[in-house]
């Protein structure tokens, strides 16, 4: 038996977080889901205060910034630091004479994600079984953001699917694959997962 639910997907602009440019690859995966959330919110939902990648000339400075300035560490970025970089992105971003009311929120719950995107804003989604200590697990990644842009609800035997951004791939030869749509299984994954969603008053 079908859902009644439809697939829906979000027109999102991919980052890649291994593209030529970046300055640390293996660590920026937090800050390429930033700055694809940030493209989307400036081009998509027409906050044209908010720099996109036109701003920094690339996509590859626009994830440089965003390392270099909000948050990026070599570990990683914690849910926390994601928050947080996010936060000073946008103060930084927006004059106060012209600043918008936003707020950025944690969670990790199918139906508000359902919510989220079905309200056109993207998700920003973090996998980590290393701190959630469910380190023998088998999950689509290890420690990984990628950006939730859609959800596939119409087969209820499989259970939700997240439509997500992956942000590229790495290959063992030195190149790669740049960032692309991916879907995962949203419960065998649940258990290590944390949903950030932003809300910017328009």
């Amino acid at each position: 038996m079908r859902e009644e639910h439809p697939e829906i997907r979000l027109d999102v602009e991919p980052y890649t977080q291994w593209e030529p440019g970046v300055s640390s690859p293996g660590s920026a995966c937090g800050p390429a889901t930033i700055a694809a959330l940030m493209e989307y919110w400036h081009t998509r939902r027409g906050c044209s205060l908010i720099p996109g990648a036109g701003h920094f000339h690339s996509k590859a400075a626009h994830i440089n910034y965003i390392y270099s300035h909000h948050g990026g560490k070599p570990w990683g970025m914690s849910a926390r630091g994601f928050v947080k970089g996010l936060q000073g992105y946008l103060g930084a971003a927006l004059p106060r004479e012209h600043r918008k009311p936003f707020s950025v929120s944690l969670f990790n719950h199918m139906q508000r994600y359902q919510a989220e995107i079905d309200a056109k804003r993207p998700v920003a989604v973090m996998f980590d079984k290393w701190f959630s200590l469910r380190w023998r697990g088998s999950y689509a990644y290890d420690y990984h953001w990628v950006l939730g842009t859609g959800y596939d609800m119409t087969d209820a035997a499989a259970g939700p699917v997240l439509i997500v951004q992956d942000n590229g791939i790495r290959h063992k030869n030195g190149g790669f694959t740049p960032g692309r749509e991916r879907r995962i299984p949203y419960l065998p994954n649940r258990s290590i997962l944390t949903m950030v969603a932003l809300h910017i008053d328009l």
